[in-house]
């Protein structure tokens, strides 16, 4: 089931909803789209209210005027409080940079209970500006597959097997459809300074989830938030990466409180 939330600054966020039991709001990273919860969700369903979100820009949600990152903050609380509104207790998870946007939001939320966060990125670590604007002219050539692949080795960490599989798997297009989507969030990263002082105030128990065979911007991010936050464990996916909601959905849904 679509449903869709109105955001403060009036962006529609399109949320599909699917499961029984206490919500979980599910944010994605950059160049995917609530796709990309598609093989974790069948696993958790019998647990959770799966509200799996379209971030703004791209698929059923609408966009804003300009970019900012504080911005994201604002749709994704929107969408805990909507899901909270009945009473629920929802759990927010956050991957990549959707990990950077559920921390800023739930910072805004008021009793949220829980929160998961798989590699959120610190800041300054994705890309360098000379890698986001020749990412930049790939899109606006239109070479959207060496601009999804570059992405996916550069910043993903997947190797030349793993890039290949997908691109012949049905996401590669679905990739590409939310590729325009990726300068904007890598430069908002790019500037993007962790706020440790609103993370010390988060004091709710957070699990973050790192691979153990992830980029090595991943490790010291996931370390950087780890020694901010007050209450917090870090459990690593032995022999995953970054990608591990698609290599391995089953761990990562063993994972989950």
């Amino acid at each position: 089931m679509l449903e869709r939330v109105r955001t403060p600054e009036g962006v529609e966020i399109a949320c599909e909803v699917s499961g029984k039991g206490p919500p979980l709001v599910a944010v994605h990273g950059a160049g995917s789209a609530r796709w990309g919860w598609s093989l974790l969700r069948p696993l958790i369903e019998d647990r959770y209210t799966v509200i799996a979100i379209d971030r703004r820009g791209r698929g059923d949600s609408t966009d804003g005027d300009g970019y900012a990152v504080e911005r994201e903050f604002d749709d994704v609380a929107a969408v805990v409080r909507a899901a909270a509104a009945d009473g629920a207790e929802p759990l927010l998870f956050g991957h990549s940079y959707g990990g950077l946007v559920s921390a800023g939001a739930a910072a805004q939320i008021d009793g949220l209970p829980r929160l998961v966060l798989y590699e959120p990125p610190m800041g300054g670590v994705l890309a360098e500006r000379a890698a986001i604007d020749r990412l930049e002219a790939q899109i606006a050539d239109g070479d959207l597959d060496v601009a999804v692949s570059d992405f996916l080795r550069g910043i993903g960490g997947y190797d030349a097997e793993e890039i290949e599989e997908l691109r012949k798997s049905p996401v590669w297009e679905q990739r590409k459809a939310v590729a325009h989507t990726l300068p904007r969030e890598l430069r908002a990263e790019y500037a993007f300074v962790l706020n440790r002082a609103a993370l010390a105030e988060l004091d709710i128990p957070v699990l973050m989830l790192i691979g153990s065979e992830s980029p090595a911007w991943a490790g010291r991010s996931t370390a950087a938030y780890a020694d901010a936050l007050p209450n917090v464990t870090v459990h690593t996916l032995d022999g995953q990466g970054h990608g591990a909601l698609v290599a391995a959905p089953g761990l990562v849904a063993s994972e989950l409180p």
